[in-house]
């Protein structure tokens, strides 16, 4: 399953980055997400986990997740920031951030997730991809809402 949402934020890229990489408070604008806690002895850059609690449609399981792309904003080129999903769910999520005239940044967001469970877990998962997509819909304005001066 593959799902992709953007938005045009009113802010810097440096400003949704602080937001992104707060590991312990992203259950503010990732309300399906609870209970972070890094698990690795740094907390920036390449190879820092976070374990977090993730409940979707019912279910809930404990997610980990590990960053294997940490590219901070830098004004030359867009930012990334990749993570993997070694949990229940397997896959990748991907955030991209691109600077836009008048302190606004597109932001991109990727997430490919591989189900457990085979054929039963593939069809579940394509069944409740809307409700995917509209959670992840629901995260970015909650991130917008955040990042964004009153």
């Amino acid at each position: 399953m593959v799902v992709t949402v953007s938005a045009d934020i009113s802010a810097a890229p440096q400003r949704l980055w602080d937001l992104l990489t707060d590991w312990e408070n992203q259950g503010e604008w990732m309300r399906e997400a609870s209970d972070f806690e890094v698990t690795s002895p740094h907390r920036s850059g390449v190879g820092v986990t976070v374990a977090t609690t993730v409940r979707i449609a019912g279910i809930a399981t404990r997610d980990r997740i590990r960053v294997d792309v940490w590219d901070p904003p830098n004004g030359s080129s867009p930012a990334h920031l990749g993570i993997e999903h070694l949990g229940w769910v397997k896959g990748r999520g991907d955030i991209h951030l691109t600077e836009l005239p008048n302190t606004r940044t597109h932001l991109a967001w990727t997430e490919h997730l591989h189900p457990p469970l085979g054929l039963v877990g593939t069809l579940g998962m394509r069944l409740l991809t809307p409700l995917f997509t509209h959670t992840f819909h629901q995260d970015l304005a909650r991130l917008r809402s955040a990042a964004e001066p009153s």
